[in-house]
């Protein structure tokens, strides 16, 4: 595959970075994201690169978390300034160039615990066969990340055989 197609992938090899390993707990810096695309996609791209993208992301509609942080105060006082404190960052004469963006994490369709009474709900129903039951089980995990998916060993199926 040559160059040019390898960088219009780019922003999906991202969202799917972001799909595949990122939720409320576990978050990624724009580094991590760099480097997670060098190790598996095989791609080395630069921090712009990936903020670029990102932010193109976020203004195509994706839910797409992220946490700003200035420059200053990591380095004076390691104290964080959230999304919410975005009038404060007035009043402390932050400027937006000043800011770094980091912990992205993409705000999946459904939450653990969802995913989990839907698999159960397929785990009690006498009604699915076991091959079925299996098959959407897997699809179900695939709407979320690979954190979730470790729960998997310890489901049984419990319906009619």
């Amino acid at each position: 595959m040559s160059d040019i197609h390898t960088k219009k992938l780019l922003i999906l090899y991202i969202l799917d970075i972001l799909q595949k390993y990122t939720d409320e707990e576990h978050r990624l810096s724009q580094k991590e994201i760099q480097d997670i695309l060098k190790k598996e996609y095989e791609m080395p791209v630069d921090r712009k690169a990936i903020k670029r993208n990102l932010l193109n992301l976020i203004e195509y509609g994706s839910s797409i978390e992220y946490r700003e942080v200035s420059r200053k105060e990591i380095f004076r006082k390691k104290s964080v300034v959230s999304d919410e404190d975005s009038l404060d960052l007035e009043d402390k004469g932050i400027q937006e160039d000043d800011l770094l963006w980091t912990d992205f994490y993409l705000k999946q369709k459904f939450t653990n615990e969802e995913l989990r009474l839907l698999i159960d709900s397929l785990l009690f129903s006498k009604h699915i066969p076991y091959s079925q039951a299996k098959k959407l089980i897997t699809k179900l995990e695939s709407l979320s990340n690979i954190y979730f998916k470790s729960l998997r060993p310890y489901l049984t199926y419990i319906g009619c055989r």
